[in-house]
């Protein structure tokens, strides 16, 4: 005996495998992305026409011989990194203190800006998706 196709149970194992290989094919595109790192320190160098920037990172705290462990790590930058400015505003009918994001240039990023870069590894290489400048008051 042939079981029906048409069956209620088939109906819903079907409808249950379908969307099990929607979600997989939705979720694979994510799980290949590239995993990113943030880096925060001060610029000790950027040159914008050399596609790079030199980030000073405090962290994790370390300290030898009686002075504060600082890594310089190198950072590409490309067409597509974007720059930010991220600041505190007063604004009336808001909260006080309130942060809001500015869009910036790469001529805006300066030595000596605190920053925090999100980051993919491209080989042995760390080239910045964003540079988020922080004001500091």
């Amino acid at each position: 005996m042939v079981p029906d196709i048409r069956s209620p149970m088939r109906g819903r194992s079907l409808a249950a495998f379908v969307l099990l290989v929607l979600f997989i094919a939705i979720a694979m595109p994510a799980a290949d992305a590239a995993p990113t790192v943030r880096y925060s320190g001060t610029v000790a160098a950027i040159d914008p026409e050399g596609s790079v920037m030199i980030l000073e990172e405090v962290g994790p705290w370390r300290v030898e011989r009686g002075a504060t462990v600082v890594t310089r790590r190198t950072i590409g930058l490309t067409p597509s990194t974007k720059y930010n400015l991220f600041m505190r505003v007063n604004v009336p009918g808001a909260f006080a203190g309130d942060f809001i994001e500015v869009v910036l240039d790469v001529n805006d990023v300066a030595r000596g800006d605190f920053v925090t870069a999100e980051c993919v590894r491209q080989g042995n290489r760390l080239v910045a998706l964003t540079v988020t400048v922080a004001e500091l008051e």
